[in-house]
């Protein structure tokens, strides 16, 4: 079974480098520099056995990678922020030795999903591809506090509405890097929504080139409604995240149980993720009702506000992020925005091949993240053939291909 990509997008989207000489509109860019997100490519065809959006989400639950995604060694760098929290910033290759000294490599800036981390699959799969040559690309993933096997320090963990971490984040990153150089921000699932609500909540201040959302769930509230409707979503889905959150939660427990907002028992009673939310995260951050935390953090209430080329990639069959919950008129109206569905994929799935199944995402989101970094990299250029090759090339000696 394979699958078309659709792109949707504002009658006239706004203007970006296609070069040093020239500008195109984003949607053209796309259609130019993204082979697997128009024209004859652009078809994903899944894995027989992986034929719908829950085998395909289930997969990638289980999903470890290949082993060359364990050549991945980061560097950490802690980072205080104001209240006492912590968070933790994962950079590939590693930093200059010399303190002082800027980075002028174009570099990729990756948000997770919930209670995930560096570690993830669908993260290093693809910094395997863009910080290897000919990109050799820079990479750093923000770990959200007590993510990624970091120390939490204050009785606040994050949640899909609170986005001053990530601001303080891009900040230091923006610092390290000499005025010019490129960063791209990409975000996954939760880490998806956080990002787009962000940038929109930065609009023309927003320190990135572009920026990237994979399998937003947007609209939380009705996101809620949709997940606790169907039995598979309430009692797979939800219990599975509620379930991660309340390990979190555990893993955390003599820093959490500080707080008076919280008792323990009702957070462990929680069977679902609007329970945990109701029992946990709501209270922590001070919202009245789990309701009014899904309504702010709804990133698709921010979409108008964004001043950066953002690419959102969604499948229709995610059953976590529910396609009626895609932004389609926000994205139509706002002409820095495109958004690619596709209709089989399921949850940051999108695994292709028989055996030893990869993801297709890949493909599109590299071909995004060069041709972005090619645009406005001061640097030498790489030529544009090899951009074209490398992904099939890498899978090809894998024996994924």
């Amino acid at each position: 079974m394979s699958s078309n990509v659709n792109l949707i997008h504002h009658k006239e989207t706004v203007l970006v480098p296609l070069d040093n000489t020239n500008k195109v509109p984003f949607a053209d860019f796309i259609r130019q520099k993204c082979p697997h997100l128009y024209g004859p490519e652009a078809t994903f065809r899944q894995t027989p056995y992986l034929f719908n959006g829950h085998l395909q989400t289930g997969y990638a639950s289980i999903y470890k990678g290949t082993p060359s995604m364990d050549d991945i060694l980061y560097q950490r760098e802690y980072l205080g922020m104001e209240d006492g929290g912590e968070i933790a910033l994962d950079w590939f290759p590693a930093l200059p030795d010399e303190k002082d000294t800027l980075i002028d490599t174009p570099t990729l800036v990756c948000l997770h999903g919930l209670t995930g981390g560096s570690h993830e699959s669908y993260i290093r799969g693809i910094l395997e591809v863009v910080t290897a040559a000919p990109f050799s690309y820079r990479s750093v993933v923000i770990n959200s506090r007590g993510c990624g096997k970091s120390e939490l320090k204050t009785p606040q963990l994050f949640c899909g509405a609170y986005t001053e971490d990530a601001r303080v984040a891009f900040k230091r990153i923006a610092r390290q890097m000499k005025p010019g150089t490129p960063l791209i921000a990409i975000g996954f699932s939760l880490g998806a929504n956080i990002l787009v609500k962000y940038l929109g909540e930065e609009g023309d201040q927003a320190p990135v080139t572009a920026a990237i959302s994979v399998a937003n769930p947007f609209d939380f509230v009705r996101s809620s409604e949709y997940l606790d409707g169907s039995l598979i979503g309430r009692n797979v889905y939800s219990a599975a995240m509620a379930t991660n959150l309340k390990n979190l939660y555990t893993l955390h427990e003599d820093m959490l149980i500080k707080s008076d907002k919280v008792r323990k028992e009702e957070v462990m009673a929680a069977t679902t993720l609007r329970q945990f939310d109701e029992a946990a995260t709501r209270r922590i951050f001070d919202y009245a009702s789990v309701h009014d935390y899904y309504f702010d953090a709804s990133s698709s209430r921010k979409i108008e506000h964004i001043k950066v080329p953002l690419l959102c990639l969604n499948a229709l069959d995610d059953p976590i992020a529910h396609h009626e919950c895609l932004p389609v008129k926000e994205v139509e109206a706002n002409p820095n925005v495109v958004l690619a569905t596709t209709p089989y994929g399921g949850h940051i799935g999108w695994f292709e091949h028989f055996q030893r199944p990869s993801r297709w995402m890949n493909k599109p989101l590299v071909e995004f993240i060069t041709a972005i970094f090619q645009a406005h990299d001061q640097r030498t250029h790489i030529d544009p053939a090899d951009v074209a090759a490398t992904v099939e090339t890498i899978e090809h000696d894998k024996g994924l291909a």
